[in-house]
């Protein structure tokens, strides 16, 4: 167990996990007490043992641990006790715990302090941000679980796959001998004109429906993943 540190409300939290996401919860934690709160933590590399004990006093049990280990971690640790037991999954839902999802990817550095209060939380089996996560007051919406397949979904088609797409534009650019600063440059601007101007930022042979431009865009990938999805993304979007 880490040190106790007491910060502001009544409440003792569990934060179980050792990742990226843990991480920042204790030092968003901390940012947000101003009281006398408790946090206590744990990770499968201590005592399996001492969760029992941890959990017992704990009036809130943070799980930021994978959501494969989710479920069986929580029927083989914590049924029984009275903590409110709170995950941070976008995709998965039980309905014996509360989900609060931050709309957010976490890096293994910290943020900037008045970066976390922006951060949106979805929440799914309460209504109060507050009684999940004593101290938060960020933005937060609520989300059926119904729908958490189709929000988590669009969580990655809108985080992941623009990364993986510049990962594979940057290996062809260094290959080639073309600076990569030029195209973070031109990552950079063409994602501030999306956030200022949504659809009308879009540019490029799809949106003129240039074929001869893709034609040749689409030869030119030929051995490279981008080549199949330039061709999805044609097919897709020049309907």
């Amino acid at each position: 167990m880490s040190d106790v540190k007491t910060v502001g409300t009544p409440a003792i939290i569990l934060l179980i996990g050792s990742g990226k996401l843990s991480k920042h919860l204790s030092h968003w934690f901390n940012l947000n007490q101003k009281d006398s709160a408790q946090l206590l933590t744990w990770d499968r590399h201590q005592d399996p043992h001492a969760i029992h004990r941890y959990a017992a006093v704990a009036t809130h049990i943070w799980l930021a641990i994978s959501d494969s280990a989710l479920i069986s971690f929580y029927e083989k640790y914590l049924i029984g006790h009275d903590a409110k037991v709170i995950h941070f999954s976008g995709a998965l839902h039980d309905p014996r715990l509360i989900s609060a999802h931050p709309l957010m990817s976490f890096t293994p550095e910290l943020y900037a302090e008045d970066f976390y209060p922006q951060i949106y939380f979805a929440l799914t089996g309460t209504d109060s941000l507050t009684k999940a996560l004593p101290g938060f007051n960020n933005p937060h919406f609520q989300l059926k679980s119904e729908i958490k397949p189709l929000y988590h979904a669009l969580c990655v088609t809108a985080g992941n796959f623009p990364q993986m797409l510049w990962n594979e534009v940057h290996k062809i650019a260094t290959d080639q001998k073309i600076p990569v600063a030029a195209f973070d440059l031109y990552i950079q601007q063409i994602t501030q004109n999306f956030l200022n101007h949504k659809e009308a930022a879009i540019t490029g042979p799809i949106t003129r429906k240039d074929t001869s431009t893709i034609n040749k865009n689409i030869e030119a990938l030929v051995g490279t993943p981008l080549q199949s999805i330039y061709q999805s993304f044609s097919q897709e979007f020049l309907k």
